[in-house]
């Protein structure tokens, strides 16, 4: 008996750590059933920036206006309960490496984007470029997360050319774009680390030293291969 409990108490702990591609959204869902456990805010997406219109639910999609793919962008938060907790007891401890929405420690900008049915036809998040300068110094390295995530194997990669006025931070430089194709998904990573013209660590006016004056992202796609847009 003790045997069969335990067997049963493992399955449901199998169950509850899947957590499908991105905590548990993954393509293919429909808006109708989707639930907000372990989601906080919903809000239109802006393409890895700003929230814009507060939404319900998932199901409160067409609310949102359609990218040029005709997909519909909704902004989704994890649920920050612990930096709540945190917070009332005066502790950051408690929420350490908790707080916000994170994928592989990384802040993240989260979306999910619904045809015109409400099936999930891509997921993305962008390192948030809210964050302080130190974390956000080091969010071209979350490409790496991503490729491990997914296996090494199988990318297709291209590195650009810095544009006029481009110029690495420390002796870096990074300007790639990564493809994998896979028979239910297509994967897309993007990432920079560079400096654009007139940015710089002193202010050449004062001489003052500037905090994050530097540009260093990655942003993550999951589509789905058979999505075609609307004629």
């Amino acid at each position: 008996m003790l045997f069969a409990i335990a067997l049963l108490a493992t399955a449901a702990q199998a169950q509850r750590a899947d957590p499908g591609e991105v905590r548990g959204l993954r393509l293919g869902l429909d808006a109708k059933s989707m639930t907000l456990d372990g989601f906080g805010d919903l809000a239109c997406g802006s393409n890895g920036g700003p929230p814009r219109q507060r939404i319900e639910d998932w199901s409160e999609f067409g609310k949102c206006r359609p990218e040029e793919s005709g997909l519909r962008e909704v902004a989704a938060r994890f649920d920050d309960e612990d930096e709540y907790i945190s917070k009332a007891v005066e502790d950051p401890r408690v929420a350490r490496g908790k707080i916000g929405t994170r994928v592989a420690g990384h802040p993240v900008v989260l979306s999910v984007l619904f045809d015109r049915n409400g099936v999930v036809r891509q997921i993305r998040f962008v390192t948030d470029p809210r964050a302080a300068p130190f974390e956000r110094r080091m969010a071209h390295i979350l490409r790496r997360a991503i490729m491990e995530r997914y296996g090494p194997d199988g990318w297709n990669c291209i590195d650009r050319p810095a544009a006029e006025g481009e110029t690495a931070v420390g002796g870096f430089f990074l300007k790639q774009r990564c493809e994998k194709a896979e028979p239910a998904r297509n994967l897309m990573i993007e990432a920079r680390m560079l400096r654009k013209a007139g940015q710089g660590d002193v202010d050449p006016a004062t001489g003052e030293y500037r905090s994050g004056q530097f540009e260093s992202w990655t942003r993550f796609e999951i589509t789905d291969p058979e999505y075609r847009k609307p004629q």
